[in-house]
């Protein structure tokens, strides 16, 4: 059962102006792909629930994880206009995805200049979000990205959301989750965080 049901407010303007049939949802187990890389496009996807990591396969033979998507996200927009996926996406944890068919998606766009409009503002924020993580992830040592990660994220009170799980601040900064929790206590030990219980983390 999908107990969160995300979506960003042009998907669903999107989704408004298509044919009813147009959106399909898709459960995935942890591990089950969604599509491979040169796959057809399936169209507008977003993450209703859990979490979908986009790897994609170097001329080498090596799999990288590009990007990670959690619930409230849409991932690889860019297929909307080529041929193929550009990678695997794969699901982190049991998923549930949403998906506007790639020809309605189009033809509600040429039909709707303003939700052409409102997809360039999201492609834009997720360019710009893309950028910020290689400036964060180039920012050493590992304790000043995080605590960079943390003012970012943090409410009026230097709370962390209770929403935003640890582990995606691990993927932010492009590390492992014991490397982000051994930055954490180092914080902690120097007095500029304090992590009252588990999974809490509030700026000092």
């Amino acid at each position: 059962m999908i107990t969160i049901m995300l979506k960003p407010a042009f998907f669903t303007a999107i989704e408004a102006v298509c044919p009813p049939n147009a959106t399909t949802v898709t459960s995935l187990a942890v591990r089950e792909v969604l599509f491979r890389q040169d796959d057809p496009s399936l169209g507008l996807c977003v993450v209703l629930e859990g979490q979908i990591d986009l790897i994609r396969s170097t001329a080498a033979g090596r799999s990288v994880k590009i990007h990670t998507a959690s619930a409230g996200a849409t991932f690889a927009e860019a297929a909307l206009f080529v041929p193929t996926c550009h990678c695997d996406a794969v699901a982190a944890v049991p998923t549930w995805i949403g998906a506007i068919r790639k020809s309605s998606v189009l033809a509600a766009l040429a039909r709707h200049p303003e939700l052409s409009t409102a997809l360039m503002h999201h492609l834009a924020g997720s360019l710009m979000q893309a950028r910020r993580l290689l400036e964060l992830r180039a920012t050493a040592p590992l304790t000043e990205a995080v605590l960079a990660r943390l003012t970012e994220l943090a409410d009026a009170d230097g709370w962390l959301g209770q929403n935003v799980r640890l582990r995606s601040l691990a993927a932010d900064a492009g590390v492992t989750a014991p490397a982000l929790y051994r930055a954490l206590a180092k914080l902690e030990a120097r007095g500029l965080i304090d992590r009252p219980t588990r999974g809490r983390v509030r700026l000092l």
